[in-house]
């Protein structure tokens, strides 16, 4: 039996080459990553007046006599160490600089990483050089690692020139605009910057080992070198902070990472699950509630809605691979976790009781919650499957868990479900039945513990009277946006078929949290007000301190996947299968692709006709060879050809295609 993995197995995970045009595709335009590593893509936001600009071989010079500033905007969220050429007469001349994410806290010190009432503990790193002309380059251990301006001071007169971000997220890839994901429709901006802003953002949360926030936390100052876990490189939940492993960001952000990212994606989504097995609880099986560089894992903080999110992106990971070695080596692990989460069901009821509520910030949490009971029922009946499937030995315990997911779905429909508003209750006490939280019925409507086409819409409709006019403000933290919640409902409302829901929403709330001037318009923020302002949790840990809030953060990223998965409609459902069943909802042509280590992945289609003739539609996909998929339209159709044979909902297996789909007189 293995408890606890204290050597990292050598998982080689193979990658076939994507196919690609040598000339430029529409969708380049759209990825917001910088094009070189010594980044130089810098302007000038503001400066002092006495400040004198001139240039020089190297570009920019800037004269700065004592007092003077600059603040420099790097054009989108990046991350790293800031390096210049400086030049003073003075025996010895001092200068600070300042790193902030929105435009709308730039001042002289750093956005604060430590939410404290007191704030601003960050401040500014102070230096300073002798006379004559020298290099600088922030210290190691001061890397910072999400910012898109950078603040300088002088507190005697310096000159600067050459100034430089070298970026040191997603170290793994040498180009960091070679994506291996893609996405693009000509009829919707709003869209295509979304699923390219995901991506981004996962991108700047791919951290490098030793740069997690040190704690306890330097005052004044910050520290980044403390160890993110088991691995080289992980996906942490955001750039600024608290760069750590977090479980239930990965059930978000670990998909986005695969689908536009490929192998440095992969490797830092294996760094942070190797993570989570490796501080795996020996006795009960639990995996932790956050990486070993937060103040929650030396508190030994627990969650059980946590734990099951890592079960999930576990689950995720190995389907996306189809890597059996590396399921066989971790199957111990694994088979202790989901039977953590069996051991939590309260068996006279068939439902899981929270003991451990540490969450997302929820209140109300405890009880039969229905959160955790639907990603219990998610963790339980996809490892039933895939134990199944792969059969043997993995086979053991699948009867166990699939009967105790059939007894969830069964127990929350009866003591959860609300009739009258067609909502699930938060949980089934007489305070939690005035809750009808929006994570637990997305959820619920995402991994299908629903039991009727009426009950999804149901819960569809339902949802949007939680909408204002940014997005949907949750009823479990009040006066709160989460684009984590938010994502989770976008996805949902695609299970339900209500794709023109789902587009609407998207380009409701992502379309703010890309154009608002708080924001960095490249990468996606953790949470915000209802009213669209940055004093997320302000009263649920974050001491109304706004410059904490993390303005690059995973989870947030969903419309990556919905785009891909639903609107594009090409993903992997399970063990070597796939599905392709687009949603188009109003739009007439998309293309997509991904590469996963199973192989390449693509897919394009276009709609059109309309009025008494109904709709045709056109598409052409293929898949990895050896896998088996379905292909699904959402309209009745009069002809419905794939590869020109009429097709009937038969499996296709073994062949990569292309396939080809046709259908005609749809409505």
């Amino acid at each position: 039996m293995k408890f606890l993995t204290t050597v990292i197995l050598p998982i080689a995970v193979a990658f076939a080459a994507p196919k690609r045009s040598p000339s430029a595709t529409p969708w380049e335009n759209y990825i917001y990553s910088p094009d070189a590593r010594a980044y130089t893509g810098y302007s000038v936001y503001t400066k002092s007046e006495n400040v004198t600009q001139s240039w020089d071989q190297l570009g920019h010079v800037f004269r700065m006599p004592s007092g003077a500033s600059i603040t420099f905007d790097w054009g989108v969220e990046v991350g790293g160490f800031v390096s210049f050429q400086i030049t003073t007469e003075a025996n010895s001349s001092q200068f600070s600089l300042a790193y902030n994410e929105s435009p709308f806290f730039i001042r002289p010190i750093s956005d604060d990483t430590g939410a404290v009432p007191t704030e601003d503990y960050d401040r500014a790193y102070n230096a300073s050089v002798s006379s004559g002309t020298s290099w600088f380059i922030m210290p190691t251990n001061w890397f910072r690692g999400g910012f898109r301006f950078t603040t300088i001071t002088a507190h005697e007169e310096i000159t600067i020139s050459n100034l430089t971000c070298e970026i040191g997220f997603d170290p793994g890839k040498t180009d960091l605009r070679d994506y291996s994901g893609y996405f693009y429709t000509p009829n919707d901006d709003t869209l295509v910057k979304a699923w390219y802003a995901g991506a981004y953002t996962v991108q700047t949360n791919i951290a490098p080992q030793n740069t997690g926030r040190f704690l306890p936390q330097v005052k004044p100052g910050w520290d980044y070198n403390s160890s993110l876990g088991f691995g080289t490189t992980f996906l942490v939940d955001g750039a600024k902070r608290d760069r750590a492993v977090w479980p239930g960001d990965i059930g978000i952000s670990g998909t986005t990472c695969a689908l536009s990212l490929g192998q440095s994606g992969f490797a830092a989504l294996l760094g942070s699950l190797e993570t989570m097995f490796y501080y795996q609880n020996a006795s009960t099986g639990e995996l932790p509630y956050a990486g070993p560089d937060t103040a929650s894992f030396r508190g030994g903080s627990k969650s059980d809605t946590y734990h099951t999110w890592g079960v999930i992106a576990i689950y995720n990971y190995a389907i996306f691979t189809g890597d059996e070695t590396w399921i066989n080596y971790h199957w111990d692990n694994i088979t202790r976790a989901v039977n953590f989460i069996v051991s939590t069901i309260d068996t006279s009821v068939g439902l899981a009781n929270q003991s451990q509520p540490n969450d997302w910030a929820r209140q109300g949490a405890g009880g039969y919650n229905s959160a955790l009971n639907a990603l219990d029922y998610r963790a339980l009946d996809s490892f039933a499957s895939l134990a199944k499937t792969l059969g043997g030995s993995y086979a053991s315990s699948a009867n166990t868990w699939s009967a105790a997911a059939k007894g969830i779905k069964s127990a929350y429909n009866k003591v959860l479900w609300n009739a009258a508003v067609g909502l699930y209750n938060d949980n089934q006490t007489a305070a939690g039945a005035l809750v009808q939280p929006q994570d637990g019925n997305s959820l619920a409507l995402l991994y299908g513990l629903t039991e009727t086409s009426a009950q999804q819409i149901a819960i569809s409709n339902a949802l949007t009277k939680y909408w204002n006019s940014i997005g949907p403000v949750t009823p479990e933290l009040p006066d709160t946006i989460s684009p984590f919640v938010s994502g989770i409902e976008l996805l949902a409302h695609y299970v339900a078929g209500e794709a023109t829901t789902a587009l609407k929403l998207t380009r409701q709330l992502w379309r703010y949290l890309l154009t608002a001037p708080q924001f960095t318009g490249s990468t996606l923020v953790e949470g915000i007000t209802a009213n669209g302002s940055l004093y997320y949790r302000s009263t649920a840990g974050y001491n109304y301190d706004a410059a904490y809030v993390s303005l690059s953060h995973g989870w947030s990223s969903a419309p990556t996947q919905a785009l891909t998965f639903y609107v594009a409609g090409l993903s992997v459902t399970g063990w070597n299968t796939w599905k392709f069943a687009p949603q188009p909802g109003d739009l007439t042509s998309v293309q997509a692709g991904f590469t996963f280590p199973l192989g390449n992945f693509e897919a394009s289609w276009e709609v059109g006709g309309g009025g008494p003739s109904g709709i045709t539609f056109e598409a052409t996909f293929s898949v990895p060879n050896g896998l088996e998929g379905t292909v699904e339209l959402p309209w009745t159709c009069q002809t419905f050809k794939v590869n020109g044979n009429d097709y009937k909902g038969e499996g296709c297996k073994g062949g990569h295609g292309p396939f080809t789909v046709s259908a005609k007189r749809c409505k």
